[in-house]
């Protein structure tokens, strides 16, 4: 008998104080003492394991109010986050074409040394299209969290710093409009408004050449460097980027764009001088490093009015 899949957003369940069941496949449980394999600590001493879940599926039942979870993030049907441990579960639908954020970290980590810090992968799988994947904690605060707090040099720096990291990334580069393993860029910025989201090489490359943009090479970018996924270390400077679905190979043009146009990157808050502080200070450093944008033909393209 088929079992209708829970929704995005109830993918964990609880089994018991010390076990949980993820995705109806894949199992949790919390030890004194690590294992080898898929394996990390819960910051209090203890350690999280997956390995398969065992069939039948033993009971379980929604996560309690002591359920040692918290989840960071809710999209209802399409994407949930849970904060465990020293790690984060994230559970997506994706495109069944997409890079998925496995591929682009394997990607990354073998350019190492990189001046900035990435996650580790401790585990990744995909079941009746969701992808699962939980990824290690980066030492630090959210610059959204970090950044009312801090004086005029040290948002100067890291304003710096993602310029330079732009231009670190944008080293490796490609033929082609797409993820780092050639697959689906899923850059929804680059297709019309109110139009099919398709964004498949093929017309993404259209779209961009549609908008002027130099085609004959593309580069690396992480295209959503908003201040919730910027963590800083404001004792040491350090600083690490998560969230790394959201890159692949674009043209030049398109990184200090993305800037200008995507609210996504804003701070929060009501006051819209303070909301758009953060990428309005690094979209004019760019423009200092020589990264041009389209900013203006963009936005008459993606509302149809071209």
């Amino acid at each position: 008998m088929l079992v209708k899949a829970r929704p995005v957003n109830e993918s964990i369940q609880e089994i018991n104080d010390n076990s949980w069941v993820i995705g109806d496949r894949i199992l949790l449980s919390r030890r004194r003492s690590p294992l080898s394999g898929f394996t990390w600590g819960d910051g209090r001493g203890s350690f999280y394991v997956i390995s398969e879940a065992p069939y039948p599926l033993p009971p379980s039942r929604p996560l309690s109010a002591t359920t040692p979870f918290e989840k960071v993030y809710d999209a209802g049907g399409v994407s949930a986050v849970w904060s465990i441990g020293d790690a984060f579960c994230k559970v997506k639908i994706l495109h069944p074409d997409a890079t998925r954020e496995h591929v682009t970290l394997d990607y990354l980590h073998s350019k190492c040394p990189l001046s900035f810090a990435i996650p580790e992968v401790h585990y990744h799988a995909e079941y009746d299209g969701r992808h699962y994947i939980v990824l290690s904690r980066l030492p630090g605060h959210t610059l959204t969290n970090a950044w009312q707090n801090m004086d005029e040099e040290m948002k100067q720096y890291y304003v710096s710093r993602v310029a330079n990291i732009c231009k670190e990334l944008a080293v490796w580069q490609a033929d082609y409009i797409s993820g780092v393993d050639g697959r689906h860029l899923s850059e929804t910025y680059l297709t019309r408004l109110g139009q099919s989201e398709d964004c498949s090489p093929e017309n993404l490359l259209t779209n961009c050449k549609g908008l002027g943009m130099d085609c004959s090479i593309f580069v690396l970018y992480h295209y959503d460097l908003g201040p919730g996924n910027i963590i800083v270390n404001l004792a040491d400077g350090s600083m690490g980027i998560i969230d790394w679905e959201t890159a692949g190979f674009v043209p030049r043009e398109w990184i200090r764009t993305k800037f200008r146009v995507s609210g996504g990157m804003d701070l929060p808050g009501s006051d819209q001088e303070l909301r758009v502080d953060w990428r309005r200070r690094v979209q004019r450093r760019l423009g200092e490093e020589g990264f041009p944008d389209i900013a203006d033909r963009w936005m008459v393209w993606w509302r149809n009015e071209a």
